[in-house]
């Protein structure tokens, strides 16, 4: 490939480097080590193989922005292969932190930069414009999504795995699997980098993980009967409010609402005018702000 006109030395060499990567990968060994499942994940049948989600497509392949002929209508055939590509690009880079943070570590552990680079360090800038820091967080992060592959598969990213690399630190991977998980199966919660962390939060200051009880205290938080402490003001409010999008999304919930409002309006009535004030108190927060910057 040859480098654009005017382009600093250092990056056509990590460029040329990068691409005689790509034009290799075949000729690399699977240095992966066997994974063994005690039962068989459940697999999402939408999604595609799990090796095909680290393997992202050509950037040609992904087709140019364009808007339909038919916006508002049915997806045409043609639109859902274009989708289809331009998700399967996505996942690509939704896990390519992973793949990367076990590469590192491989680089690292074996001294394979040692022929041109006289450290890991150096290595990292040089090749990958990289800090040590960046890499060493990659590298951190790669092992425990390895370990909650099989329950996180179709939502696993970087954010959820760093705010539960704490947990397993303190308690081991083990620990942060029955917190991922518990979220995980907790209907109407969506799984995101706050709400793991005031799980988390939860049960990280006990001497002694135990699974059960751990879990139990994840369900309460999640019902909103447990408050985490400490709580980030921005990560609480986050975490809260994924939590109250999560409750009033769904139809069911709402429905459950509508029918208790209907039979003890009063009741009902004293919470929307709760939640009225917190809105208020929030908005008013906010305009202040506003007026300040």
């Amino acid at each position: 490939m040859t480098a654009a006109k005017g382009e600093p030395k250092g990056k056509q060499s990590r460029r040329r480097g990068f691409d005689d990567l790509i034009a290799r990968r075949d000729e690399l060994a699977d240095v992966s080590p066997p994974w063994v499942d005690p039962e068989p994940p459940v697999v999402d049948p939408q999604m595609p193989p799990a090796g095909a989600l680290l393997t992202p497509p050509d950037p040609d392949a992904v087709p140019d922005p364009y808007q339909g002929p038919h916006a508002d209508g049915e997806l045409t055939e043609h639109e859902r292969a274009d989708l289809l590509t331009c998700e399967a690009a996505l996942e690509g880079l939704r896990l390519a932190w992973w793949a990367a943070g076990k590469a590192l570590q491989t680089i690292r552990d074996a001294r394979l930069y040692r022929a041109d680079h006289p450290s890991f360090e150096a290595y990292c800038a040089s090749r990958w414009d990289m800090t040590r820091r960046q890499a060493d967080r990659l590298i951190a992060a790669w092992p425990l999504a390895e370990r909650l592959r099989p329950i996180g598969l179709s939502t696993l990213n970087e954010g959820q795995i760093r705010e539960l690399l704490p947990l397993a630190d303190q308690h081991g991977q083990d620990a942060a699997a029955v917190v991922y998980q518990t979220v995980a199966e907790t209907d109407g919660v969506r799984v995101t980098a706050a709400v793991l962390k005031g799980a988390a939060a939860v049960v990280a200051g006990a001497d002694r993980f135990d699974p059960v009880a751990a879990a139990a205290q994840i369900r309460a938080y999640l019902a909103g009967t447990l408050e985490a402490e400490p709580a980030d003001p921005v990560q609480a409010f986050t975490a809260e409010a994924e939590r109250l999008r999560a409750t009033i999304s769904r139809t069911i919930k709402r429905r459950a609402f509508l029918s208790y409002a209907r039979t003890h309006p009063e009741q009902a009535r004293a919470v929307a005018a709760e939640l009225r004030a917190l809105l208020d108190d929030i908005e008013t927060a906010a305009a202040e702000t506003d007026q300040r910057g």
